[in-house]
């Protein structure tokens, strides 16, 4: 079990090393794991999807073609510069488990886990070419050049050591042991194509999927039996759209809902007219006073976006008033200014009530947004 104490304690370190590249000013966006299969995150305009299902380097560049974003074919990772290595390795340390470690690791002797790129030199020997485009960043073995001006970051690769390493990859460790003169972390390996690794597509754009919150209305005051409401918009299907309040999980809103009014603000998405969602609530079982709602959608390809923001609400002292409860207005007086009124003196279930009542356009009805108790003396 040597090799398993080595690479957990190389993903240790690796774990150490992101929390200190987490202080710098990379433009990286770690986005949720899918279905325990992958992650995705986003770099200066790419988005990348790490696949934990491990598989031999061609396999790995077919899955690549076949995944979309917007319409785009994926295709296995290509990194141009420092900043892009380096962002990769972040990611991977911040997602990837040490049992997921375990399974990439190359039966090649050094002992370290390793991420297939888009790179190889299955075409020519020493002609290190990008599987994306074809372009050739590196000429001939670890002596080699490297070839119209592209990144390259190998250790003292590429070797051929075993006589048929023609795919890149990107070492989780430095290798190999015991003396680790070969490689280190970050730096690129050539290994055989048939090793089974985890990989990373690259697609080029990002998600362009958005979110927005209609009901409950930032800042506003809002009781009794409501709505969650908005909708979200993307190239791909959505799948999910959660609602947290005050931090906790509270269930998925159908989405679905007709909204004709964003078929002219997203012309190119057949999808747009049946966006919205939307949820009955009730907002007095959250209990008076001030509230946060987070709304947050999923679409099929994994991305995520979502709103948060601040809410109040206003109950009366009873949660639920029944129909059998008292409820009196002949006594009452009402005065109007604006968009708002106010009941002075309702009796309410043995109570006498203020009640602000103001007219919401989002909703399109008049409102509860004050409840003073006045036989409380409040």
């Amino acid at each position: 079990m040597r090799r398993c104490t080595t690479f957990s304690a190389h993903f240790a370190a690796l774990a150490a090393l992101a929390r200190r590249w987490a202080g710098v000013a990379m433009a990286l966006l770690l986005l949720p794991a899918v279905a325990g299969a992958s992650a995705i995150f986003e770099f200066e305009g790419h988005t990348y999807r790490i696949v934990t299902d491990t598989a031999d380097w061609e396999t790995a560049g077919l899955n690549a073609s076949e995944m979309s974003l917007n319409g785009q074919a994926g295709y296995l990772v290509r990194i141009d510069s420092q900043r892009e290595n380096t962002a990769l390795i972040e990611a991977l340390a911040a997602h990837l488990t040490a049992e997921q470690l375990e399974t990439s690791v190359p039966d090649d002797g050094s002992g370290v886990p390793f991420v297939w790129l888009g790179a190889s030199d299955v075409a020519q020997e020493g002609t290190w070419t990008w599987s994306n485009n074809g372009d050739q960043f590196w000429e001939g073995d670890f002596n080699g050049t490297p070839k119209n001006g592209l990144y390259s970051n190998w250790g003292v690769q590429p070797d051929s050591a075993s006589g048929a390493e023609d795919g890149a990859a990107i070492g989780l460790g430095d290798w190999p042991e015991p003396f680790y003169d070969l490689g280190a972390m970050g730096e690129w390996n050539d290994l055989d194509v048939d090793s089974a690794l985890i990989y990373v597509v690259e697609f080029d754009g990002v998600s362009d999927l958005e979110i927005a919150i209609d009901q409950p209305i930032r800042n506003a005051v809002h009781s009794g039996i409501g709505m969650v409401r908005g909708w979200a918009v993307s190239s791909e299907p959505i799948e999910r759209v959660e609602v947290y309040i005050d931090g906790t999980y509270r269930f998925d809103v159908p989405h679905g809902d007709r909204r004709n009014e964003l078929v002219k603000r997203f012309p190119n998405n057949g999808q747009a007219g049946q966006s919205g969602f939307s949820s009955a609530f009730n907002w007095n079982q959250l209990g008076s006073g001030q509230h946060e709602i987070t709304v947050r959608a999923i679409d099929s390809f994994g991305s995520t976006a979502e709103r948060t923001f601040n809410f109040a609400v206003t109950t009366f002292d009873k949660g639920f008033i029944k129909a059998r409860d008292v409820f009196e207005l002949g006594w009452s007086s009402i005065s109007g200014l604006g968009d708002s009124f106010i009941i002075r003196g309702a009796l309410i279930d043995g109570a006498y009530y203020d009640i602000s009542v103001q007219w919401q356009p989002r909703s399109q009805n008049f409102e509860i947004v004050g409840i003073r108790n006045l036989s409380a003396g409040e």
